[in-house]
């Protein structure tokens, strides 16, 4: 199983709640970029899931532009402070074929890595925003049992 990881773009500060936050303009055009350079790159997903947060669901829809038939589904897994165990019970639902692109948030994305990578949080990874990681996992994924294959920082992906 293929997993990626992808921390929304940047939002704003003004909103009545965390979950509201959207997307800046900068932000906007930054998940563009990711979804071009995914395609460029051929890189592609059977699946894209998303965290409920606005800002979240703003970047999948700025991905999905450019993989117009990749089903996009929402998740409470994906959420900031989410338990990567949850997701990984999620996961138990996919074949080992899939290629899933999670839309997600710090420090859930650090965490689930790291959790995947060395079976523990220590890991030191860090998911700027619209940063994409790749993890291939051995069989149905667990602590551990991933393998970091990259990950793409904002900066270079808009290049």
């Amino acid at each position: 199983m293929i997993l990626f990881f992808l921390r929304h773009g940047e939002a704003g500060i003004n909103s009545h709640s965390d979950f509201e936050r959207e997307l800046t303009d900068k932000g906007v055009s930054a998940s563009k970029s990711v979804g071009e350079f995914c395609k460029k790159s051929e890189i592609s997903f059977t699946h894209i899931i998303t965290s409920p947060l606005v800002r979240a669901k703003q970047t999948a829809q700025e991905v999905v532009k450019f993989f117009p038939n990749t089903p996009i589904e929402e998740s409470e897994f994906l959420t900031p402070d989410s338990d990567p165990k949850n997701l990984f019970h999620l996961l138990r639902s996919f074949t080992s074929g899939s290629k899933i692109l999670f839309v997600t948030h710090e420090p859930f994305a650090s965490t689930c890595i790291s959790t995947l990578i060395s079976g523990t949080e220590t890991a030191n990874v860090v998911m700027k925003t619209t940063s994409l990681a790749c993890i291939e996992t051995h069989g149905t994924p667990v602590r551990g049992n991933g393998n970091l294959l990259w990950i793409i920082p904002s900066d270079f992906i808009k290049k």
